[in-house]
């Protein structure tokens, strides 16, 4: 005789009742604790009901879903009370254990979670400042013909910078 199946427990939300200033409806609840529960975003986002299959990124983007899952993930934090510091010293403990086993592998794996925790490889950013003689002389260049240009990179004519005036084309 087959034994009567037990109703599933519901999954206990991971996140607290969130405070009214973060405006939450009911998909992007569902979906805030389905994120924290460790779903994909697009597995969250159709467990949330939504229909379209690629919008797990599009709800994720909503200031308000930022605004619960960044309190949500610090109030996981403060209840376990681990630290950036916590986890990279837990990389490293990690990291000694594959040394003294001669598992290299496990050692770059190591590394390079704790290089992602440091933003090792976040993206640089580059900053190009023009300064206004520059500008002067990019809006002249802009302003010539390409004959003018021309004569410019052949070293037949020359651009004055300082003048208000057009650039000299001699030849």
């Amino acid at each position: 005789m087959p034994r009567p199946r037990q109703p599933k427990p519901k999954e206990k939300a991971v996140t607290s009742p969130r405070p009214p200033s973060i405006v939450l409806s009911e998909k992007q609840a569902a979906f805030v604790d389905n994120v924290m529960n460790g779903d994909s975003l697009d597995r969250a986002a159709k467990k949330a009901g939504y229909y379209r299959d690629d919008i797990g990124n599009v709800v994720a983007k909503s200031h308000a879903v930022q605004a619960a899952l960044r309190n949500a993930r610090d109030e996981l934090s403060s209840a376990a009370q681990i630290s950036r510091a916590d986890v990279i010293d837990g990389f490293m403990e990690a990291i000694n254990l594959a040394r003294l086993g001669a598992d290299p592998m496990t050692m770059v794996r190591g590394w390079t979670e704790v290089g992602k925790m440091l933003g090792f490889y976040a993206p640089e950013v580059k900053r190009l400042e023009i300064t206004d003689s520059q500008k002067r002389l990019q809006s002249k260049f802009m302003s010539m013909s390409d004959e003018d240009l021309l004569r410019v990179i052949e070293g037949e004519a020359t651009v004055v910078v300082d003048e208000e005036e057009e650039p000299s084309c001699g030849g």
